[in-house]
């Protein structure tokens, strides 16, 4: 694919990136868009919200999305593989009087659905069907535009092409449990290999980086994009103490400033990269004129 300008290859990173809003969360952005547009301070500010506004306003009013026609945006892969995530490492970091995921079928299959969860999804992200809606696929086809725009570092792009590699990269059953895992025991049920939460972070960086630097590049990036904690621990109350959910929300949310510092750090080095990653803040400038 060849895109004739670094604007349309942006808008076409948005379109594959982004999550497929309901409805009335498409209402709810545009209302906030609509707002940061008429509070801009600037006319380049102004230009920027109003450009993300007429875009949500296309999509909400296009046929595909009125028929559903579209796949699962990387975006939402990404954060519902980091929402499974974070829960199973809050839970893996408080003790707890009980032991729920012991004793309890409900918990116990719970957690075996985390697991297939995590592991589908990985799959998807780093499916070689050209015909998937992949992070691979994305990632191959502007990566080279992202570079000669100043977007990332030579360093970097080479460091992910290589890692990236079908044959002898990362992400083949010999160099990755994640990968040995999910194609021996999800896909086709052959084995059991044992693989540890630990091997699935070092996988997951990688993915959160990449990621990470076609939302900065192509977007605002994302305001709060996963549940609040009330939402993610409803109905917990009768099997843990209130101490115990308290602690669960803030491991939860450390697990989450983790997968920030990746986003925001050089795939090849660890080092923090001076770009804002692909989560974004709100922040408001006040200006005091005196008369």
């Amino acid at each position: 694919m060849q895109f004739c300008t670094v604007e349309e290859a942006k808008e076409y990173v948005v379109a594959l990136t982004n999550k497929a809003k309901l409805l009335e969360e498409i209402n709810s952005t545009i209302s906030h868009y609509q707002e940061m547009f008429e509070s801009a301070h600037s006319e380049e500010s102004r230009d920027l919200w109003l450009s993300e506004l007429e875009k949500l306003k296309e999509w909400k009013n296009s046929d595909d999305f009125k028929q559903g026609n579209y796949p699962q945006g990387i975006d939402e892969l990404i954060l519902e593989l980091i929402e499974w995530r974070a829960m199973v490492y809050a839970f893996q970091n408080v003790e707890t009087k009980n032991n729920p995921f012991k004793d309890s079928g409900f918990y116990a299959q719970w957690y075996l659905g985390s697991i297939y969860g995590v592991f589908t999804i990985i799959g998807k992200l780093v499916s070689k069907d050209k015909r998937d809606n992949s992070l691979r696929k994305l990632w191959g086809l502007v990566s080279s535009l992202m570079l000669s725009n100043g977007a990332c570092t030579k360093e970097e792009i080479d460091y992910i092409h290589s890692a990236m590699e079908i044959k002898s990269g990362l992400f083949t059953n010999e160099n990755s449990k994640t990968l040995l895992f999910r194609n021996k025991l999800v896909s086709h049920n052959e084995a059991m290999p044992v693989v540890q939460w630990s091997d699935v972070d070092n996988d997951l960086r990688l993915l959160v980086r990449m990621w990470s630097l076609l939302v900065s590049w192509s977007s605002f990036g994302l305001f709060q994009p996963f549940r609040p904690d009330e939402q993610a621990f409803l109905g917990l109350d009768s099997m843990f103490e209130i101490t115990e959910i308290k602690e669960l929300k803030l491991k939860r949310q450390c697990y989450f400033k983790i997968v920030e510092g990746w986003s925001k750090c050089y795939a090849h080095s660890g080092i923090e990269d001076p770009g804002r990653g692909a989560f974004s803040t709100l922040s408001v400038t006040a200006n005091i004129v005196h008369t």
